[in-house]
């Protein structure tokens, strides 16, 4: 027995409208049958229908799927039921509103895309065109390194607007290596840095490149502004399509549960959050120094490829 439209008419509206925009048309098109009919299975099959169809002997239904060569099998998980007409009829409404949803979010994707875009070129032609201009009318060395530090942070900010745009993991964490090696040269910090050597089928939208590298930049900052070390090791692991990066450093160490967390934390938090990941700070004693540094664990979840 499915649930009908007036009983479950919220749950239809916050699929629309709350879906998270990395679903697909298809996942929110299932998430709605499962919904309709909770005593039924759905099985994808290979090959594309362009309507509803009853089964001869009403045990199944064939449903077809948006934008895609595929189609869903509707089966009672009770084989003695069967489906009948109606069936069809509310499975036909809903296909229909689905399809109008479909058509919005591409209307207001594209026009938000469209936005991005703008916002975008007029960043580029006028704010880092600006900067430029005064990279190379200034003299001192440190109002040069300063603006040039700025400029790469706009080039980053104009790079995530541009939300259908990866970069491999490889070159994301090449680019950010560099970053810290070239901070901690300076301060007299040695970089330990390992990674795996296979990273190459995993890519990272414009938004997980550029909170990662805010992450551990954050992380840098505090380890150079609080921990007194004289090194830092980062450490990259791939486990389980999840990225995993453990930054230790053997200094003053850290208790995340008796401090007051600023605003770099809070940052290093809502940054993993989006990511959909997990962070974790802890004390990192080494018996052979003596030292008591921080152990900082982060782990989220990659794109293939």
């Amino acid at each position: 027995m499915h649930n009908g439209l007036d009983q479950d008419l919220k749950f239809l509206v916050n699929t629309f409208y709350n879906q998270d925009h990395t679903s697909s048309i298809e996942q929110c098109w299932e998430q709605i049958l499962v919904n309709f009919f909770p005593e039924t299975v759905i099985h994808k099959q290979a090959s594309a229908i362009e309507s509803s169809q009853l089964s001869d002997d009403t045990s199944r239904i064939l449903i077809p799927v948006m934008n895609s060569n595929t189609h869903f099998e509707l089966i009672h998980k009770n084989n003695e039921q069967a489906f009948s007409d109606k069936d069809i009829d509310l499975i036909d409404s809903l296909f229909n509103l689905t399809q109008q949803f479909a058509s919005t979010r591409e209307a207001i994707e594209r026009g938000a895309h469209e936005e991005r875009q703008r916002i975008a070129r007029d960043l580029h032609d006028d704010v880092a065109a600006r900067l430029l201009t005064l990279i190379h009318q200034v003299k001192d060395k440190k109002t040069i390194e300063l603006t040039r530090s700025i400029l790469k942070s706009l080039r980053n900010a104009i790079y995530t607007l541009d939300n259908k745009s990866t970069t491999t993991i490889l070159d994301a964490i090449t680019d950010i290596r560099a970053e810290i090696q070239d901070r901690l040269n300076p301060l007299g910090i040695q970089l330990f840095w390992q990674q795996p050597e296979n990273i190459e089928r995993f890519i990272f939208t414009p938004r997980q490149h550029i909170n990662l590298h805010r992450i551990l930049h954050e992380i840098v900052t505090n380890i150079i502004r609080h921990a007194n070390t004289n090194y830092m090791h980062i450490d990259i692991e791939l486990q389980n399509d999840h990225l995993h990066i453990n930054v230790v450093d053997n200094g003053n160490g850290f208790d995340i549960n008796s401090c007051i967390p600023g605003k770099g934390i809070h940052n290093i938090k809502n940054r993993v959050a989006e990511l959909n990941g997990m962070v974790n700070w802890s004390n990192h004693s080494n018996a052979e120094t003596g030292s008591n540094g921080c152990s900082i664990d982060i782990s989220f979840p990659l794109t293939t490829q």
